[in-house]
């Protein structure tokens, strides 16, 4: 009886430390998860630094965007899906902890009052832009960044097998190069750029909802691999860049607009081409 009640015993703590290790993975942040969110945090940052120098006093006659957010939103609103679907990929099911919580309400209190002030009152100096931004990377990028920093140290996670995207990620892929390359191309001709920017943001939607589909966003971000979210971050450099020269300088012409727009549609169309993570998910 007694080594029957230690065996249940064993079995009771190996049950109990099983769900310690789950708890203690569910609460952590892969480290490929975690350099993909500070990704995401930089560009959110450069995201809100547009938009609120836009707003300001010395951001000319497009008040909180106009030309400029049809360069910037549609990678914006891409990134989020394809980085939740990443997030799957590496464990990355994270409960939102309070701080998170406090980090986005600070963050939302602080996008409503500049778009207030700067449509009620009487605007607002540019510099705010940075503090923003500023703001923007100490929210987001912070817990992703100690990661990095903890962990730089260790052992790099497994590498998953390659092999080539399946066909609905890679007609993603290829559609994301010539909405972004297209919206480039376009910047001199308002109409067009407009009619593209809503036909892509509707084409966006359905793949953004699509969330269990093979074509969806998710599920593409879930099979990018290092060369795919090279050539997102070089798309998404250019079209913030452009956006950039359009508002501070005279550089950007027609010729500019064309070059960049086919520079942005040739990264994200060869990396469709290249191999991705797999398909199977990879075991625990």
């Amino acid at each position: 009886m007694e080594s029957e009640s230690e065996m249940q015993r064993a079995e009771a703590d190996r049950a109990l430390r099983s769900v310690d290790a789950i708890r203690a993975r569910a609460a952590s942040l892969p480290r490929g998860h975690a350099t993909l969110q500070l990704g995401y945090s930089v560009m959110l940052a450069a995201y809100m630094a547009l938009f609120v120098y836009t707003g300001s006093n010395e951001g000319g006659a497009s008040i909180f965007g106009g030309t400029t957010m049809a360069l910037v939103l549609p990678p914006m609103i891409a990134s989020t899906g394809l980085v939740s679907g990443a997030a799957e990929r590496h464990g990355g099911r994270l409960r939102a902890t309070r701080r998170h919580w406090l980090a986005i309400g600070v963050f939302l209190a602080l996008l409503v009052g500049i778009v207030v002030w700067g449509i009620v009152g009487e605007g607002y100096p540019w510099w705010l832009a940075l503090v923003s931004a500023g703001l923007t990377i100490v929210l987001f990028g912070a817990r992703p960044l100690s990661v990095l920093l903890r962990e730089s140290g260790a052992a790099k996670e497994t590498a998953d097998a390659r092999e080539p995207l399946s066909a609905g990620p890679r007609a993603v892929t290829l559609l994301l190069a010539l909405y972004f390359g297209a919206v480039c191309a376009t910047l001199f001709m308002p109409v067009a750029t407009w009619v593209v920017m809503m036909i892509g943001m509707l084409g966006l939607i359905v793949v953004l909802s699509a969330q269990t589909a093979s074509w969806g966003i998710m599920r593409t971000g879930w099979e990018w691999a290092a060369p795919q979210w090279i050539a997102f971050a070089v798309a998404a450099t250019v079209m913030f860049l452009l956006a950039v020269l359009l508002i501070a300088t005279d550089l950007v012409t027609p010729a500019v607009a064309v070059v960049a727009g086919i520079i942005v549609a040739a990264a994200l169309a060869a990396s469709a081409l290249r191999p991705g993570r797999g398909h199977v998910a990879p075991e625990a």
